[in-house]
């Protein structure tokens, strides 16, 4: 048996809860017995329903005990007798300790007397067992009100823990059947050939390097010895292609930027490549007197 997937049924919650019928109730207890995992999860339940239970428990009015108290405490007074609700009071009522009557006439109602004696305490126990039950299934039908909303609460929780978990598995099932791109290491890899720029001018003694894949086209930069650029304004790459420069991106500069390989836009041709310093995001013309760096390709 499936022991997690009986545990997220849902059934277990119904029996906790008192919602299944003998048969299914007697499986459950049978499977509880059996499985370690399953009686854990059942304890867990029934603690959360007492810690809920306990969280809205309702104490009955105190005035209702004094109240049953006061009439058994006064039940062979006149005053106890006359604090019964009317169906209830004893007519004729004659309090313990009076004289007798005549024995003729004990004799014939001694019987009655006690038998309404007991009567009237059997309603009191009577009348005292309603209001208590009365009490009762006023709470129990505000605790199944409760109950009922934690119960869809708690399924609504296991459904969405179930629809993640579903998700998860098919994010799983899907990386693992999905093939893997190789991983392209440009710095070591003979199809890529470098071109070292260098700077003049304010830019002297900068550098920066292009790898660059005539197979696949693609083009990597690394700005190892470039300055940040003055705030708006951003470096771009050009390929130089026929004495015009085509825009090849821009591309990040400084201490933090010095390590890392960027990549730019494909390349199919070109004769050296060129760098610019243009306003922030680049542009689509080059700013001729703004040219930092040049240098040709070599093969």
């Amino acid at each position: 048996m499936d022991v997690q997937r009986y545990i997220s049924s849902g059934i277990l919650e119904s029996y906790v809860f008192g919602m299944l019928p003998e048969a299914e109730r007697s499986e459950v207890e049978a499977i509880v017995g059996q499985y370690p995992d399953v009686k854990a999860a059942v304890n867990s339940l029934q603690l959360d329903k007492e810690r809920f239970v306990q969280l809205y428990a309702v104490s009955p009015p105190s005035a209702i005990k004094d109240k049953l108290t006061e009439i058994i405490r006064q039940e062979n007074t006149l005053e106890g007798n006359e604090k019964l609700p009317e169906d209830l009071r004893i007519s004729n009522y004659q309090p313990t300790g009076e004289k007798k009557k005549p024995v003729k006439e004990a004799v014939i109602k001694q019987l009655p007397v006690a038998r309404k004696k007991d009567d009237r305490k059997w309603k009191i126990m009577t009348a005292a067992i309603v209001i208590l039950l009365i009490g009762s299934v006023l709470l129990n039908f505000f605790f199944f009100q409760k109950s009922t909303d934690y119960k869809s609460r708690y399924k609504s929780l296991i459904a969405t823990k179930e629809k993640l978990e579903a998700e998860k598995q098919r994010e799983s099932l899907t990386s693992a059947h999905s093939p893997v791109a190789p991983v392209i290491d440009p710095l070591s890899d003979p199809a890529f050939k470098w071109t070292t720029i260098r700077g003049a001018g304010l830019f002297k003694g900068k550098t920066v390097a292009v790898g660059w894949n005539t197979g696949t086209q693609a083009v990597y930069l690394q700005a190892r010895l470039m300055p940040a650029p003055p705030t708006g304004k951003q470096f771009q790459l050009w390929a130089i292609i026929n004495k015009k420069l085509v825009d090849e991106g821009v591309f990040e500069t400084g201490a933090e930027a010095a390590q890392v390989l960027q990549q730019m836009k494909p390349l199919a041709a070109a004769q050296g490549f060129a760098v610019t310093l243009e306003k922030a995001g680049g542009s689509s013309e080059p700013s001729m007197d703004q040219v930092c760096m040049s240098a040709k390709i070599t093969m």
